[in-house]
């Protein structure tokens, strides 16, 4: 079933989704009765993705950081944070940090071991900003090339996470006081303020670009493919002996958030969502698709 759009000028345009900001006619509803701005009908209208002034990146900027700080996702962030704190002042984390060195450097070949540390640059900020900041400017340059579009809105969106995780990062590393596996013999207990690698940075970093992706498409088998990339960096620095099963699942986490905070902005009506799972036979992560 097609429909057309009449405008004020007179001019009929397909249409596939209008936003109604106002009122219609119940007698003739394809024909707007009242004046709107230049470009009104192009932004609204599914399919353009060039942003107006009235929706520029600084508003979107803000409105990516109440997502993040809204009462949702601060439960989110406190929740994760719980069981982060269970595994890290427990054993939790000592075991499962002694039976992934065993597995991997145990293994009848260092493959694994060598795989898994040739991913640390993904998590290397000083690598991956220059890559989410170049494919920005190519979706700029080539917005009529589909993929160069889509890099571009990646990029974008990757910036925005970090530029929206970044901060409460950095003070959850202090908060935490977590240490490496060899740098204390308190192991993966918190201490506030003691250290900064209760949270791992690096995780955070190489697991946010795979998010984003994940979040940019609505194909199961590309964001289950997505997802499962975002663990590698993870995997990577437990791989390393750098950081404790905690503290890579909280830089994950604090990605995760700050992607969602990101989604939120650009597509509110988002159907995949996870969110930490906590019983009495022990804890993990679920998610939700809504139809």
């Amino acid at each position: 079933m097609s429909a057309e759009f009449q405008t004020h000028r007179g001019e009929r345009l397909p249409v596939q989704r209008v936003a109604l900001i106002s009122s219609v006619s119940l007698v003739h509803p394809w024909e707007w009765r009242e004046d709107f701005e230049e470009g009104w009908l192009e932004r609204e209208v599914e399919g353009t993705s060039s942003p107006t002034p009235s929706e520029s990146l600084w508003v979107r900027l803000w409105s990516d950081q109440k997502n993040f700080y809204s009462p949702e996702s601060l439960t989110l962030l406190g929740s994760g944070f719980v069981v982060g704190g269970a595994m890290a002042n427990t054993s939790m984390d000592e075991g499962i940090q002694r039976h992934f060195q065993s597995s991997v450097r145990g293994a009848t070949s260092d493959e694994w071991f060598e795989s898994l540390h040739a991913s640390k640059e993904l998590g290397n900020g000083m690598v991956t900003l220059p890559v989410f900041a170049s494919a920005w400017g190519l979706g700029e340059v080539f917005p009529n090339n589909a993929m160069a579009a889509w890099g571009g809105r990646w990029g974008e969106r990757s910036l925005r996470g970090f530029a929206v995780g970044a901060a409460p990062l950095v003070a959850l590393q202090q908060i935490t006081g977590g240490s490496r596996p060899t740098e204390s013999v308190e192991n993966s207990e918190w201490h506030p303020f003691h250290d900064n690698n209760g949270v791992s940075g690096h995780s955070f970093m190489g697991s946010l670009p795979f998010i984003t992706a994940a979040k940019l498409t609505d194909n199961p088998a590309y964001k289950t493919l997505f997802y499962a990339g975002s663990a590698i960096e993870p995997l990577s620095r437990v791989n390393d002996n750098a950081h404790y099963p905690s503290q890579v699942a909280l830089g994950w986490w604090v990605a995760y958030l700050a992607a969602s905070a990101i989604d939120a902005t650009d597509n509110p009506n988002a159907r995949w969502k996870f969110s930490p799972l906590i019983t009495r036979e022990g804890s993990g992560v679920q998610a939700e698709i809504r139809f």
